[in-house]
């Protein structure tokens, strides 16, 4: 089920065409002289006045409704506080030049065209920086195209409410866009967090809630996802045909739902993972193929799962793949291998897990025999999919009772830790 519910989720990922960067036509010349600042009310026309201006100029939009789209040819600082009211098609703020920044401002009113990208605020331009945002009522929030080495930064960004989520347009989009910063952002009912053909790219202190991915990876090398916050998404994180991704001390909660996870990892390879917390969600961690190449690596260490119905679940385990001192607590399962098979390949050591029923004769805080669980009831489940209608009955915890009592029924170990550690973990 979880296998189907993930393809219809990505389905319209893969289709997704190529963004052509923003072309400002007919830009007036840019004037040569000092930067000058420049207060404009309510009721000028901004584009106007942005057409008058030397490189380096600031324009204030003083508090009031200011009408969009605008369209920034030139380097600038466009600063509030004030609100730019978009005329319901198209984009609001348009950025087609390098060394723009976007401060103290509340955009709103785009289009909804997903063909066309409408979006509160598009950038094709180096070096900008997005500060302070609030977007509000558009398709897109922030769309970077081909932009690289800028910063989002303290943005709120809140995509409606009403229809599927699916249909909802990306809160933050990167495409072809490298070296950037997108820290401490707030995004709330859109699509996805995405990055797209994006490399070296840093995502910190962000907090995506209600949303569908927290954020989603494609083909993003060196993509660096360290300290967020994600709640109440489909999925927290996901990371397809990357390699080189650190993963540092996140929070999911509550990913939940046929498709839930907190970690989805595709076909991806030297992934570092370590130190965040999954909890309360349908899966704590999904490995697809991961590492992809026989000479790559997926390191995880630190992390606690806990309150998931499933802790870790692999399809098709790949050697390469180490869990080290992670804490799996109180999951309704703490390991799933799709098919029926057993994730032998994957190394295991020093992981507490809560369902461990071995002892620790020495005291030195590691059990005495192996962590090496085997479940005939979710054999049966895995071979036979029809008798998932038993699952976590009465009737599946006797077949476990009976394959304890006559080990000639036992499947093989699912996993196989040589040392599990006993109590909680340092740090988890």
């Amino acid at each position: 089920m979880i296998l189907l519910a993930l393809t219809l989720v990505l389905a319209d990922d893969h289709d997704a065409p190529a963004v052509a960067p923003v072309v400002l036509a007919g830009s007036a010349p840019i004037p040569v002289g000092p930067p000058r600042t420049v207060e404009v009310a309510p009721g000028q026309d901004v584009n106007a006045v942005i057409a008058t201006l030397p490189a380096g100029s600031t324009v204030v939009l003083l508090p009031g409704d200011h009408a969009g789209p605008l369209r920034v040819d030139r380097p600038l600082t466009v600063t509030g506080p004030a609100r730019v009211v978009g005329p319901g098609h198209g984009s609001v703020v348009l950025v087609g030049a390098s060394d723009v920044t976007l401060r103290d401002l509340e955009i709103t009113g785009s289009g909804l065209d997903a063909t066309a990208g409408d979006a509160g605020v598009v950038v094709s331009g180096d070096r900008f920086t997005l500060d302070g945002l609030r977007v509000v009522h558009t398709f897109l929030g922030v769309d970077l195209r081909q932009s690289s080495h800028g910063t989002v930064r303290g943005c709120d960004i809140v995509g409606r409410e009403d229809g599927p989520i699916g249909t909802h347009g990306d809160g933050i989009r990167l495409w072809e866009s490298d070296g950037n910063q997108v820290v401490g952002n707030h995004l709330e009912h859109v699509r996805d967090m995405v990055a797209w053909y994006s490399e070296d790219n840093t995502f910190a202190e962000n907090h995506v809630e209600h949303s569908r991915y927290g954020l989603h990876l494609m083909h993003a090398e060196g993509s660096r996802i360290h300290g967020n916050r994600f709640e109440h998404d489909v999925v927290g994180m996901f990371v397809m045909y990357s390699r080189d991704v650190e993963i540092v001390d996140n929070l999911v909660v509550s990913s939940d739902g046929p498709a839930g996870m907190g970690i989805g990892l595709k076909e991806s390879d030297g992934l570092t993972v370590t130190g965040n917390r999954l909890l309360a969600s349908t899966v704590g961690i999904y490995l697809d193929s991961s590492p992809n190449r026989p000479d790559s690596y997926a390191r995880f260490s630190g992390n606690l799962l806990a309150y998931d119905h499933t802790g870790l679940r692999f399809h098709s385990p790949r050697e390469g793949a180490s869990f080290e001192a992670n804490d799996l607590h109180e999951n309704a399962r703490g390991v799933i291998v799709d098919g029926g098979g057993q994730a032998g390949s994957v190394h295991f050591s020093g992981n507490r897990w809560s369902d461990y029923t071995g002892y620790d004769l020495g005291g030195d805080g590691v059990g005495d025999v192996p962590y090496a669980p085997r479940s005939l009831a979710r054999s049966v489940v895995d071979h036979h999919p029809v008798a998932a209608f038993f699952d976590g009955t009465p009737a599946a915890a006797l077949l476990d009772l009976l394959a304890a009592a006559f080990p000639m029924w036992a499947p093989p170990p699912l996993v196989h830790d040589d040392a599990p550690r006993m109590g909680r973990l340092a740090g988890t």
